[in-house]
């Protein structure tokens, strides 16, 4: 039987009826005047959320709660185990940062009548979230799984009266639809198998599911839950999505909604499938690995490819939530890939790299788009192209922004740079893999990792750099202010995360070994990770890299690098100029780099991937002579491969398939019951013939 932890249950009841209460408060008070009361229940039930879940995960039971037993079509069952706790505990810290950051942000749409709609949606949208992750049921999980896309949808047109984000938000529920059609058919495979719609009865049967099946399933679901976690190809709804949605609305999706997906997944793989049991031939799943990795390093070079060159930072940063995504799946295959070899030690060790990065970016993606949100609250603009100089009317966001960039980026002593580290290690450790050909592949992949973290750093050098650093490029700078406290109180919250987990890791890392059962060894220092598998071979005893030796390390090279331009370039006379003038100060806001020129070399390097194209268009001073020239306009644009020799096709044959069927649609009646009678005919026929 599962244990019941004391407490759960209230701490459970309090958390929904305070989602709840903020959802039903704010259509039945929608007049109310600045819209703040709509987001203190869900501060509320965040902080309850983050206590349940951080209970069960340190007390290491579980909690199920049954509803109306024996029922079928019912939502009945939920579970909390140390899984659902980890991803619950996620949703409680972004949510309690998102809504303390939105009771100032709604003032950005507090002349809108839907505000209330909006507050109601956004509790919802929480609600199914917490839901979702608790459900041990198919019935209920899909539910919940469609309430949360259905909410979300609704948040992304939020603001409908523009075209732009009305196409967003269709393509976006075209995708997470289409997904959702192939997870409940994973689903229903199994429960057609065992008889039940209870996820405890896949549990049981594990062991009884053919390979074959197993393999359908996983088809199944990575397609399904990969279209919401934003894989490429599937990819195509994210860049649409995230610059429709309000900020906040954003933060919320990049951070855990996407991380949902990843939930599923790991509940099929390990959970429902029994990878990992000795009962299985293991190694018959390799290929799930692989395709992981592949996917995975694919999704993370595209993702890093397409927001390096975007002017606008909400797209760059949803973008970079593809990369990101791509970066957890290498992990959660090289932890397969190991599993299959019995690597068991390896294997966890992948997973707690997975976990840990799948942490790190719920926090600092949460905190960037809150960032963007506070520069478009003041400015009402997300072009990279209009900003500059931030930095001295918005410090304090500047500061929090910075976090975020420096934890994206992989900088040491932020909480990036150590699941990154942690993965490396992962790559290295594949030596032990007995197949050279599997080594080889997953060594394409770390080419692949290593290129996508040169990138992210050269992407946000370039946000940060272009509307923080440099000279402001439009008279708006110069008219805005600092944004609320409570916008910067919200940021603040993920931001301090960011820096606790890159100082402190063992407590992150100490935390997902014990929520998912990975039994490592942790020591205290910053990584002892050098006796990785133990039962491989390797040096138990050679000591791991600790924080000491990282700061030393860090400290060396600074002396050193400092050493050296004393050294040879001597003592220059101190200048104080403007910034980003290189101390001419004389350099005027035309004269600096824009976002386009920044990513140029870039650009260029990979051509045949952007596919650019030059466009000069001379305007003549006169009409009659054209060598006297008014003015010269220069068009640079790149292409979307994927979306041009992938989805464009495909929608055009869709077009086209309609067209002729338009033809059907004659309205004469005696024709359509023709059609009727034809069909049933062809029916019965099969039925008579079928054994």
């Amino acid at each position: 039987m599962i244990s019941l932890l004391e407490n759960a249950i209230p701490l459970f009841s309090i958390v929904i009826i305070s989602y709840i209460f903020g959802g039903l408060f704010s259509l039945l008070f929608r007049k109310y005047g600045n819209g703040k009361p709509f987001f203190i229940p869900s501060i509320i039930g965040s902080i309850f959320l983050i206590t349940l879940s951080l209970n069960i995960i340190i007390d290491g039971g579980s909690v199920h709660i049954e509803l109306n037993p024996g029922t079928v079509f019912s939502i009945n069952e939920f579970l909390i185990d140390g899984i659902a706790a980890f991803f619950l505990l996620l949703i409680g810290i972004v949510s309690l940062s998102v809504s303390t950051y939105s009771l100032s942000y709604i003032r950005e749409y507090i002349d809108n009548k839907h505000v209330a709609v909006f507050g109601f949606f956004f509790n919802t949208f929480i609600l199914s979230m917490v839901f979702l992750i608790s459900s041990n049921d198919v019935f209920s999980f899909i539910v919940f799984w469609e309430l949360m896309s259905i909410t979300s949808f609704f948040l992304v047109i939020y603001n409908h009266e523009s075209d732009h984000n009305l196409k967003a938000g269709i393509i976006y529920l075209i995708m997470t639809n289409m997904g959702t059609a192939l997870i409940l058919a994973s689903l229903l495979l199994l429960s057609s198998h065992v008889g039940s719609f209870s996820f405890e009865s896949f549990r049981l049967s594990s062991d009884s599911f053919s390979t074959s099946l197993k393999n359908i399933v996983f088809i199944l679901a990575f397609i399904g839950f990969g279209t919401k976690a934003g894989i490429v190809p599937l990819h195509i709804w994210l860049p649409y999505a995230h610059p429709s949605a309000p900020s906040n609305v954003s933060a919320l999706m990049s951070a855990i909604m996407i991380k949902t997906a990843i939930y599923g997944l790991i509940r099929i793989i390990y959970d429902f499938s029994g990878i990992g049991s000795s009962a299985i031939n293991n190694s018959d799943f390799v290929w799930w690995g692989l395709l992981f990795v592949t996917i995975g390093a694919i999704s993370s070079v595209v993702g890093v490819l397409h927001g390096v060159v975007e002017k606008d930072i909400k797209r760059a940063l949803a973008y970079s939530s593809i990369e990101n995504i791509g970066i957890i799946f290498i992990g959660l295959g090289l932890s397969l890939v190991f599993l299959s070899f019995n690597l068991v030690y390896l294997s966890a060790f992948a997973m707690l790299a997975a976990m840990y990065h799948l942490l790190n970016h719920a926090i600092f993606k949460s905190l960037l788009f809150m960032g963007a949100g506070a520069i478009i609250f003041r400015t009402h603009t997300a072009n990279m192209e209009k900003l500059g100089g931030l930095i001295k009317k918005m410090p304090w966001t500047a500061l929090l922004f910075l976090v975020g960039v420096l934890s994206i980026s992989g900088l040491p002593f932020f909480n990036g740079f150590v699941s990154e580290y942690l993965l490396m290690i992962s790559f290295i450790s594949s030596s032990q893999v007995p197949n050279i050909i599997i080594t080889v592949s997953i060594g394409f992949a770390s080419v692949a990792f290593a290129l996508t973290l040169g990138i992210v750093l050269a992407t946000f050098v370039k946000i940060f750099g272009i509307s923080f650093l440099s000279k402001p490029r439009t008279d708006i700078v110069y008219k805005i202010k600092e944004v609320p406290r409570t916008m910067l109180v919200g940021m603040g919250i993920v931001a301090l995360a960011c820096i606790i987990l890159g100082l402190f890791p063992t407590i992150g890392m100490s935390m997902i070994s014990h929520a998912l059962n990975l039994q490592l060894s942790l020591n205290q220092t910053l990584f002892s990770f050098s006796s990785i598998l133990p039962e491989s071979g390797l040096d138990n005893g050679s000591s791991g890299l600790s924080l000491p030796v990282v700061l030393l390390i860090f400290v060396s090279i600074l002396v050193a690098t400092i050493g050296f331009l004393y050294g040879v370039g001597g003592r220059t006379e101190q200048k104080i100029s403007e910034t980003w003038s290189c101390g001419l100060g004389n350099i005027n806001e035309r004269m600096q780099y824009t976002p386009s020129s920044l990513s140029h070399p870039i650009l260029h390097v990979f051509r045949n991937f952007y596919r650019p194209s030059l466009v000069i268009q001379s305007i003549p001073h006169y009409s009659s002579n054209p060598y006297f020239k008014k003015s010269v306009k220069i068009q640079f644009s790149d292409k979307n491969i994927i979306e041009d020799f992938m989805y464009k096709p495909i929608l055009s044959n869709v077009f086209k398939t309609c067209e002729r069927m338009k033809k059907f649609r004659t309205g004469k009646v005696n024709l359509y019951l023709l059609n009727v009678l034809i069909t049933i005919m062809l029916l019965l026929t099969y039925v008579r013939l079928s054994p």
